[in-house]
């Protein structure tokens, strides 16, 4: 995964391919494989570009939307959002929260379109088009909502704030259940704490700011480039997170800001439902269980297969040691053992011979074999030819039974038969043809 932003999250507008940009690439949302900052023309390949677009770029408006069809909701947004916004409603980009359905309370981010077009435009000239557009912080989940889910991200703490960058100036930028604000931050020490995150937030019936009565609730993070100075400003103690490790928190994120003029085609968007399918599979937390469930399974049956391979193949030894033996107890005189089950056919077949004793591969035997195969006799060959322990037998006159038929009792007599031309030619099993 490629993940662009513009360079220090900054709201200007894009300059073609020449605009400079932040990038990182990632395969599991936790490990860097590369990172930089550069013109759009000089990012690396990939598939998969993600654009998080900087905090101050986008306006967070909660709203009630009633049961509307899908085709209708884009007009039911403008609506509602008419009246708290300062600019056209037609001139902005409206995306939904992500698992929110119309008839429920939900998050909508708003943006400048044309900005945003100018972006995706860019990237797209360069070769590189986003296929998910991502906020860098979004409103956190509501801790007092019963069965809330999760923010996997970023934490579901009541309030975040964040100290960072854009361009020459510094920011604050807090999220909480109220929603996402943005202040710059002071370059002198003396600022009371409580009073930028009030005016962060000016009206909420939650207090998710009060770092007093609950300390562990509220998590304080900034860019290494800025934290000794928000510690200065604010009192308090920032966790540091680089650029890169922020970008990848929100390209990971279950949120696509591609909606509605700027939504993908419908194979793109299974596409990409798949890969974030996969990669959450592959990373998130919550599937570690399974991960090695199914790692300790595979492994189980490897070792398994391995393991019955061993035990066939041991079995398999033994009873070729034990027909090794058996033929040289049998017949001392073989000191070299190449086919034990061949030789042994050979050396019986001598004693047979030696004793007048007929055998499998004697003509009477197999004769004999022929007849019980025609017990009504009024099926039988008028030529005989038998050399080597092999009999055809051709010619045949038939009366209701067909040659074919014979050599099927032949064959379960275990005796090895076939129709030749016009003959039987039939001999023992083991012998050679």
């Amino acid at each position: 995964m490629l993940i662009v932003a513009p360079a220090n999250l900054s709201m200007a507008d894009p300059q073609g391919r020449e605009s400079l940009v932040d990038w990182v690439r990632s395969s599991n949302g936790e490990l860097v494989l590369a990172d930089g900052q550069g013109e759009l023309t000089g990012l690396p390949a990939d598939n998969d570009v993600v654009l998080v677009l900087p905090p101050r770029a986008l306006s967070w408006h909660r709203v009630d939307v009633p049961k509307v069809g899908q085709a209708r909701l884009r007009a039911v947004l403008e609506g509602l959002l008419e009246d708290r916004l300062l600019d056209d409603v037609e001139d902005l980009h409206l995306a939904v929260e992500p698992g929110k359905r119309p008839g429920q309370t939900m998050w909508v981010a708003a943006c400048r379109k044309g900005w945003l077009s100018g972006w995706l435009d860019a990237l797209a000239a360069a070769g590189r088009p986003a296929a998910r557009i991502v906020p860098s912080l979004w409103p956190l989940p509501s801790a007092t909502v019963p069965g809330q889910a999760a923010d996997v991200a970023l934490d579901t703490s009541p309030s975040l704030h964040w100290a960072h960058e854009e361009g020459e100036m510094r920011w604050l930028t807090s999220a909480s259940p109220a929603g996402v604000s943005s202040l710059p931050l002071p370059s002198q020490g003396g600022t009371n704490a409580q009073t930028l995150l009030s005016a962060l937030m000016p009206t909420t019936d939650i207090d998710p700011f009060s770092a007093v009565d609950e300390p562990q609730a509220v998590r304080w993070m900034a860019d290494p480039a800025v934290a000794s100075v928000a510690e200065s400003v604010l009192g308090q103690r920032f966790e540091l997170v680089t650029r890169q490790d922020w970008m990848m928190q929100a390209a990971f994120s279950d949120w696509n800001l591609a909606q509605f003029g700027f939504s993908l085609s419908a194979g793109a968007r299974h596409g990409q439902r798949w890969r974030s399918l996969v990669r959450r599979w592959r990373t998130a937390p919550a599937w570690r269980p399974a991960r090695w469930g199914l790692a300790a399974v595979l492994l189980v049956q490897i070792v398994g297969l391995n393991v019955a391979a061993w035990s066939e193949q041991h079995s398999l030894q033994a009873k070729e040691t034990r027909v090794r033996q058996l033929l040289q107890q049998s017949f001392p005189q073989v000191t070299l053992v190449l086919d034990a089950p061949a030789q042994m056919r050979r050396e019986v077949a001598r004693l047979q011979q030696a004793s007048g004793t007929l055998g499998a591969g004697d003509l009477e035997t197999q004769l004999s074999a022929l007849g019980q195969t025609l017990p009504d006799a009024r099926s039988w060959p008028t030529r005989i030819q038998f050399d080597n322990g092999q009999a055809q037998f051709g010619a045949w006159q038939a009366e209701g039974v067909t040659p074919e038929r014979v050599v099927q009792s032949l064959r379960t007599s275990g005796w090895q038969a076939a129709w030749d031309g016009d003959a039987v030619r039939m001999q023992s099993f083991g012998a050679r043809p």
